[in-house]
């Protein structure tokens, strides 16, 4: 990735401590382009490679790529080479109008969040606001303001750091009263709260793929031989037993089977005619004593 310098900027790519930097240098957007020529002016010019300058920092500063992405399209500094910001954002960088909006809509959120944090959070913030996290808060933004969504972000990370996901955000945005909206202690009551409820949430199951678990149940067919079955018998037959039953109990549940389990009646030795009195017992053909000679 090319190091771009600008004055009054730092160098790209940069690290998340340089991201509020980045987007700090390129000011604010202006309301409309400063020139109508083709030709970007050296004022011009000079924002364009600050924005640049900052997209190149995408994947790491995202907010400062979205503030970029706006003073691109809304000065129309894309006009020297593309017809349309559209072309401008899929040629130059490979970027999709739909995400290059999500960008541009999401970044004011980031700073305000950076710009907001108290020095106990900064670092925290910069590992781990991400694009996914601060596109959940638009809706709060667009709907109420900025510093709203920022606060409810900070208040989650300043009750904990871990866990906090983009699902968790999404929640959250979801659950907040309307009361607690844009202010500072009633938005930390309901993180703190939001939160605890969340600990005690049954955890969910993870997601069973099915191919697997037909393939795991041929293979315990093929294990579950009835020489493999009569050898656990023989070493241990009610445990044996209890174990099949079990099962098969599990697993017919599971398929939506009805089985009846009945255990088998023991097998009768075998018994030899006692020989009444003054009888003798003939011996079978096979255990006939053999002839003297």
């Amino acid at each position: 990735m090319a190091q771009i310098n600008v004055t009054g900027a730092p160098q790209g790519p940069g690290k998340p401590s340089t991201a509020l930097q980045l987007a700090k240098a390129i000011g604010s957007p202006p309301a409309k382009p400063l020139t109508d020529t083709p030709v970007l002016i050296a004022q011009e010019q000079q924002l364009l490679v600050r924005c640049e300058a900052a997209l190149e920092n995408l994947r790491i500063a995202f907010f400062a790529a979205g503030k970029a992405l706006q003073v691109v399209r809304d000065a129309k500094l894309y006009r020297k080479t593309h017809g349309t910001f559209e072309e401008y954002t899929l040629d130059r960088w490979d970027i999709t109008p739909q995400y290059a909006g999500k960008l541009i809509r999401s970044w004011r959120i980031a700073e305000e969040a950076f710009e907001s944090a108290s020095n106990d959070l900064e670092t925290v913030v910069s590992k781990k606001l991400g694009f996914t996290h601060a596109w959940e808060l638009v809706p709060l933004a667009e709907e109420h303001s900025v510093k709203a969504a920022a606060m409810l972000y900070l208040a989650l990370l300043k009750v904990q750091t871990k866990g906090i996901t983009a699902a968790v955000v999404a929640g959250a945005v979801a659950e907040l009263p309307t009361a607690a909206i844009g202010h500072r202690k009633k938005t930390e009551e309901f993180a703190l709260d939001y939160l605890a409820r969340l600990e005690g949430a049954p955890k969910a199951v993870a997601a069973v793929d099915p191919v697997k678990t037909l393939r795991a149940l041929g293979k315990a067919t093929r294990q579950f031989s009835p020489n493999a079955v009569k050898a656990a018998l023989d070493h241990d037959p009610e445990g044996t037993r209890t174990a099949a039953k079990n099962l098969i109990e599990a697993l017919s549940a599971s398929a939506g089977l009805s089985v009846t389990i009945e255990e088998a009646p023991p097998t009768p030795a075998p018994t030899v005619p006692e020989a009444r009195e003054g009888e003798t017992t003939t011996p079978a053909a096979d255990e006939k004593e053999p002839a003297v000679a």
